[in-house]
């Protein structure tokens, strides 16, 4: 039978990739200091097999993948955890991008999940075998070529006494050693043993995040030294790692002992000597703080699909840059706005403005949409998707926007305030997306005809009133009343355009 989940993802093969692309830079800090272009390829490729053995079954071609890129990550120094958690990335992935694009209910679907979840579990256990193999093999080059130094030196050793104080002295100098590799870390790192869950290791970053000193925690048992910082659901985690053996990256916020607001990346993984015997649990801390209040801050401007998009293409990112891409665009402008300003003081004006956008703003996201940029009192918004979601989306939003200005009206009215009345236009197409400036000063937008379009029937519409293109109207699938109201000529248009009022939704 056919994988309805492997078709959705074939049709939506690109929003796939920069999603993976994205996560994986942002999960796994390793893989922000590889090649983008590097990474997204090698993204590309296991996409590509991942179909394949959702279609066919045969794991053939993504096991040589994995072997590929196993050794080469093993080369990198990269950990198991890292190659693994990057793995288990795809299948949330997968899941929001089918959970976005296909059916809101399907049977068929939550059996094509299922099967995309067994597949993401075997590639999972056969790419920690191979990134294990390889690992054990460069472990054992290693011993190798250490046992080889280990014997020259024995041979330069004269009496046993100079043997064993050169064997403390290594072994001073390994401590040494990872003292400052764990002090170098930009992740904390501290270590729990078993079974008396008392700390074993602090590190300095550690300290740095929760405010806790190393000479406060050492020794002490965990959940005691934890329940200085506020907002940590503790026993929650605790009972996670001891069910799974692991705690999977997870975000919290917290307050530190020293009153200081964190938002804080957690994962965590229970250390077995042989024998499957438990010996402790190491767990990591990453400072999440800076990039969070950044991504809050942006995304009141822009959305934050735009600042994730952003983030995740690294070096890139400061660089004027644009794509060509399917989307609809809404223009929104206040009738008579002019001689409501001559009316009213400036307060009042502020006041009006201010539940104008609100309500611009909220329909705008809740339809996944994103506000472009205000322009006095008019507004434009962007709503990127296919041809089959961005214009019944931005529709939807029109009207709820034209509802909710009633029903602002009615409290006005209520307050003995003059109405607002508003007119919107929409139009569909492909448009240029990306940052129009200079380095000094950029703007993220979109460009096009599509967006003149949308301008110029926002200026036709009568108060109340939406209109769309022809090419919107195409696109709702007979999803509204829509009334075509002919030919009209726009502004700084040679042709005239076909015209359709929105009169409601089924």
């Amino acid at each position: 039978m056919p994988n309805l989940a492997a078709d959705i993802l074939k049709q939506h093969e690109r929003e796939a990739i920069d999603e993976l692309v994205a996560s994986v830079v942002e999960v796994v800090p390793a893989y922000a200091l590889s090649e983008a272009s590097e990474l997204r390829k090698n993204v590309e490729v296991l996409f590509t097999h991942f179909i394949d053995v959702l279609e066919t079954g045969d794991t053939t071609r993504i096991t040589r993948l994995f072997e590929e890129v196993a050794k080469k990550r093993v080369d990198q120094g990269f950990g198991s955890a890292d190659f693994l958690r990057a793995l288990l990335l795809v299948y949330p992935v997968v899941r929001k991008v089918v959970r976005k694009a296909g059916p809101r209910s399907d049977a068929a679907l939550a059996h094509s999940f299922a099967e995309v979840e067994e597949a993401v579990i075997k590639l999972a256990s056969v790419a920690s075998n191979t990134f294990a193999a390889h690992l054990t093999r460069s472990a054992q080059r290693k011993v190798v070529a250490l046992t080889e130094l280990a014997a020259g030196l024995e041979e330069r050793t004269r009496t046993a006494e100079h043997a064993a104080a050169a064997h403390r002295q290594a072994l001073l100098e390994a401590e040494q050693f990872n003292e400052r590799v764990v002090a170098s870390l930009t992740s904390g790192v501290l270590v729990v043993d078993h079974p008396g869950m008392n700390v074993r290791l602090w590190s300095g970053r550690v300290e740095d995040i929760t405010g806790i000193s190393a000479a406060e925690a050492m020794g002490q048992p965990i959940e005691r030294v934890v329940a200085r910082l506020k907002g940590l659901p503790a026993e929650e985690l605790i009972t996670t790692v001891r069910a799974m053996d692991r705690l999977p990256l997870t975000k919290v916020s917290l307050e530190s002992a020293k009153g200081q607001k964190r938002v804080v990346y957690l994962r965590a993984e229970r250390l077995h000597a042989r024998g499957e015997e438990l010996k402790g649990t190491v767990i990591l801390l990453d400072d999440i703080t800076e990039r969070e209040l950044l991504i809050d801050s942006f995304s009141r401007y822009v959305s934050r699909d735009v600042v994730k998009r952003l983030l995740s293409r690294g070096d890139q990112g400061h660089e004027l840059s644009g794509e060509r891409k399917e989307c609809s665009v809404l223009f929104a402008d206040i009738r008579g706005f002019t001689g409501i300003s001559e009316r009213v003081s400036l307060e009042e004006l502020h006041a009006l403005l201010n539940e104008y956008f609100r309500v611009m703003i909220d329909e705008v996201t809740a339809h996944d949409g994103a506000i472009d940029k205000f322009i006095g009192d008019k507004i434009m918004a962007v709503f990127v998707a296919d041809q089959s979601a961005g214009a019944p989306a931005a529709t939807s939003a029109a009207l709820a926007i034209q509802r909710r200005i009633q029903e602002l009206n009615a409290a006005r009215a209520a307050q003995g305030k003059a109405p607002i009345v508003v007119g919107i236009g929409i139009n569909s197409g492909t448009v240029v997306m990306g940052t129009v400036g200079s380095q000094e000063r950029m703007s993220f937008t979109v460009i096009g005809d599509v967006v003149n379009v949308a301008d110029r029937l926002q200026s036709l519409a009568a108060a109340g009133e939406t209109l769309v293109g022809k090419a919107t109207f195409e696109r709702l699938h007979g999803r509204f009343e829509v009334e075509p109201i002919g030919e009209q000529k726009l502004k700084g248009r040679q042709n005239a355009e076909a015209v359709f009022r929105v009169l409601r939704e089924h």
